[in-house]
């Protein structure tokens, strides 16, 4: 798909409309209800003349596909914020093209130093294709939005532009070249069930010096409202290594960071699946999205990136 990006014009804006005002579009924004004609037009000409706004068609093989949006820039160097929608949902490529496009202006062109942008929580499937394409999640504004009385986090997400000319950019590019060793796993799904006995829990607790009797005394466990001994918090969290380490990627494997957060507890004598589903995946970095799950029961919730060795096997097999 070859595509180009220019600016928004007045013929354009009752294009620009219909695709604002559509459900699936609107619902995602900070502002769903649907958009008069004044209001629009009184928005083109007022960001049109903002010098830290641009507002822009994308034009995929000659066809307008979707806007994208420049805010808050700050000049070279510097920072903006940018948006994006598309009126052309049902073609496969449309969103991943208009991204690259964005990315590429955004540094290229604007030259800011890094790109930011704000998405819903239940947007989570907008979350993951930024993250596809090498953004990072920087905080979460906790019930940060309020609709309809409800309210909803804000994740930020950001891209240095050090992070993509250096690696993103290329990335995305050898992969498009069809070039060897450059295999996707964005995407991809694992699985594992693993059973922790008391000899397990023993260990840790040796290995860590945690001999709380949470773990090894049912009535203390009793007492403390739970229905029996339960799991160490951070050896739930930890059961992930030993797949990154021995199947994916494979020996090897560094771990960079994780992050853990425990929703309900885990029972000594367990059998739990682990499910992992790579977020991104840009040069050797993985980011993988990881769960424990016990009976159907979400109990451990969580991120892990992770530096795949270099001399990765390009065609493991893992279960989509």
């Amino acid at each position: 798909m070859s595509s180009i990006l220019r600016e928004i014009v007045e013929a354009d804006l009752p294009m620009v409309l219909e695709w604002r005002n559509a459900e699936d579009v609107r619902n995602n924004m900070y502002t769903n209800h649907v958009i008069s004609f004044q209001e629009h037009v009184a928005w083109w000409k007022l960001q049109s003349n903002n010098p830290r706004t641009r507002l822009l068609i994308c034009e995929i093989d000659g066809a307008a596909v979707g806007v994208i949006t420049f805010t808050n820039y700050t000049g070279p160097g510097g920072i903006a914020t940018w948006a994006f929608y598309s009126g052309d949902r049902a073609r496969r490529g449309v969103g991943a093209t208009m991204e690259i496009a964005a990315l590429n202006y955004a540094f290229d062109n604007l030259q800011v130093r890094k790109l930011e942008c704000e998405v819903l929580d239940f947007n989570s499937t907008v979350i993951r294709f930024h993250l596809k394409h090498g953004f990072h999640i920087e905080g979460i504004l906790r019930e940060g939005y309020l609709r309809d009385g409800k309210p909803y986090d804000i994740y930020k997400l950001a891209m240095l532009a050090r992070d993509w000319l250096k690696v993103i950019k290329p990335t995305i590019e050898s992969r498009a070249r069809g070039a060897a060793g450059t295999k996707d796993y964005a995407g991809k799904k694992f699985s594992r069930s693993i059973s922790i006995v008391s000899e397990t829990v023993t260990l840790f607790a040796d290995a860590v010096k945690d001999y709380n009797p949470v773990h090894f005394d049912e009535s203390v466990a009793k007492e403390l409202g739970f229905a029996t001994k339960i799991l160490h918090g951070m050896l739930s969290g930890s059961l992930f290594s030993g797949f990154f380490s021995s199947e994916f990627p494979g020996p090897g494997t560094i771990y960079l960071k994780q992050s853990l957060e425990f929703h309900s507890p885990i029972a000594v004598g367990s059998t739990v699946e682990l499910r992992m589903r790579v977020l991104s995946h840009i040069g050797r970095q993985l980011l993988i999205e990881t769960q424990v799950i016990n009976h159907d029961v979400l109990c451990v919730s969580g991120q892990a990136t992770l530096l795949m060795p270099k001399n990765m096997k390009q065609n493991q097999e893992v279960e989509n």
